[in-house]
């Protein structure tokens, strides 16, 4: 038979694919012999169980006094993901929603306490929600206790606002850490209008200030 027979146009296609596939391996494999020692260390993924003592406090003031009103208890069973590691990258939140009732705020005076809820809108939206977004960083050592910057939203009444606010990890045992923070805000950053008493005699200020300890389970299982 004549060897000049054409080929099978299947066969070249065949051949043509097999060939590219090789060519794209053999480049991906350069580029790993190439740069693979300086490439960062893997990432590293770590989950957070929110514990019951965690806590979320507004404080306020009036023209007569001050006033702080707290959800002492945590009752939910929300989980935090961690996602930290890769070149130039920040800690990020796969999972970062914390949600508090807000019905469980105690103002210390059974007055004060249903105004405040009221306020709020409790029965509308009942829940007061904190989502991480990031982190600037990680402390390298959790026993200094220092203060870096967070990028998280804070939900009240159903509006939702990003800010950035300073955060702290304190470890508190083994295998349990506090994530704190505080920041100020304004009653009209959430569209709401500070709560008056006495035909408007007692009048609170627009600002208040946000802060949390959340108590978090380092979870070993995952």
């Amino acid at each position: 038979m004549s060897e000049n027979k054409s080929r099978n146009p299947t066969d070249q296609s065949v051949g043509f694919f097999y060939f590219t596939e090789m060519m794209r391996l053999l480049f991906f494999l350069s580029l790993f012999l190439c740069f693979g020692s300086s490439l960062p260390p893997g990432e590293l993924i770590h989950r957070f169980i929110v514990l019951p003592t965690s806590q979320l406090s507004i404080h306020g003031k009036t023209n007569v006094n001050t006033f702080t009103c707290a959800i002492k208890t945590y009752a939910g069973t929300d989980t935090l993901i961690l996602k930290e590691g890769g070149l130039l990258q920040k800690p990020v939140f796969i999972k970062g929603r914390v949600a508090l009732l807000a019905r469980h705020f105690d103002c210390g005076m059974k007055v004060m306490t249903t105004d405040f809820c009221e306020t709020l809108q409790y029965k509308k939206h009942p829940a007061i929600v904190i989502q991480f977004y990031s982190f600037q960083k990680l402390p390298k050592d959790l026993n200094s206790s220092s203060p870096f910057k967070g990028t998280l939203g804070i939900s009240l009444a159903g509006v939702s606002k990003l800010f950035e606010m300073p955060c702290r990890i304190t470890p508190k045992s083994n295998e349990i850490i506090e994530l704190s923070g505080e920041r100020s805000f304004m009653f009209s950053d959430f569209n709401l209008t500070p709560p008056e008493k006495m035909m408007g005699m007692i009048k609170t200020q627009q600002e208040l200030k946000v802060s949390f300890k959340l108590d978090l389970l380092l979870d070993t299982t995952f």
